[in-house]
């Protein structure tokens, strides 16, 4: 499979739909991303942690960070969350999810997850075939010892597809303005759905890394995923050439989980 060359194609033509009021930033816009490549995406190299809380509660922390594989034109974002103290005592969670993607377009080539909360464990994994338009997934999922549902199959894709992860990075390089919209189609299980990002605002917020000027995201996934946020989404990220997301914040059923931004090295 030619990746190299069909996601330079992919990322002139199908990385994404974006939408403003009035129309007049579209063709701004994609000309922008279509004349991104890896060396100007400002997260290669970089490694986020989080801590994460519940209320005034520490619960635990989280790290994300993207690096360039051994192989050419690749990139490995890895996303992982853990708790801590009390609560891993009373619930450990050890969540890790991996994506491989092209370094020019951040086009998925293979996804993966692997979920441990409390008694609850999962594994996913996704291998994206753009060329022959179909993706294989097998994803399992058990409660202690019975399994909740099994998954083996393979999808039709329309070409412009993404992982969760690489929908996350690619939005950081849009150069959204408050009342922009972007559109990006994603995988949720064995179906495809799509992810709404609306920028809505901007905030000046203090973080433990300083005072920083933001825009106030929100992705909203369209329809019923597998992956669908219960609560809303809210996320900070700098009003600047980093996009870093500062904060993120998901509403529950008892008030809300936060994670915020405590270091960054590159």
């Amino acid at each position: 499979m030619d990746f190299d060359k069909l996601d330079e194609l992919k990322g002139k033509l199908h990385s994404f739909r974006p939408l403003s009021k009035g129309g007049c930033k579209v063709f701004a816009i994609l000309f922008l991303v279509c004349s991104l490549s890896h060396a100007s995406y400002p997260f290669v190299g970089e490694i986020l942690d989080y801590e994460i809380s519940w209320g005034f509660i520490t619960a635990g922390n989280a790290r994300m960070s993207v690096k360039k594989t051994k192989k050419e034109n690749e990139l490995e974002i890895l996303s992982e969350a853990w708790n801590n103290g009390a609560f891993e005592t009373i619930f450990p969670v050890k969540d890790t999810v991996k994506s491989l993607v092209s370094a020019d377009s951040l086009f998925p080539r293979i996804f993966s997850q692997k979920i441990s909360e409390g008694s609850y464990h999962r594994k996913a994994f996704t291998v994206y075939n753009f060329n022959a338009k179909k993706a294989s997934i097998k994803d399992t999922a058990y409660k202690g010892s019975t399994l909740k549902y099994g998954l083996d199959t393979l999808i039709k894709l329309n070409g412009d597809e993404r992982c969760i992860l690489s929908a996350f990075y690619m939005a950081r390089t849009l150069k959204l303005e408050p009342g922009d919209t972007a559109y990006f189609n994603a995988i949720g299980g064995k179906k495809v759905y799509k992810l709404k990002v609306i920028c809505h605002k901007r905030e000046t917020i203090s973080t433990p890394i300083g005072k920083k000027k933001c825009l106030v995201l929100e992705p909203v996934i369209l329809g019923d995923g597998l992956f669908k946020a219960k609560g809303k989404l809210t996320i900070w990220v700098t009003d600047d050439d980093e996009r870093l997301p500062v904060v993120m914040k998901s509403e529950i059923a008892i008030g809300s989980i936060k994670a915020t931004l405590t270091g960054v090295n590159r």
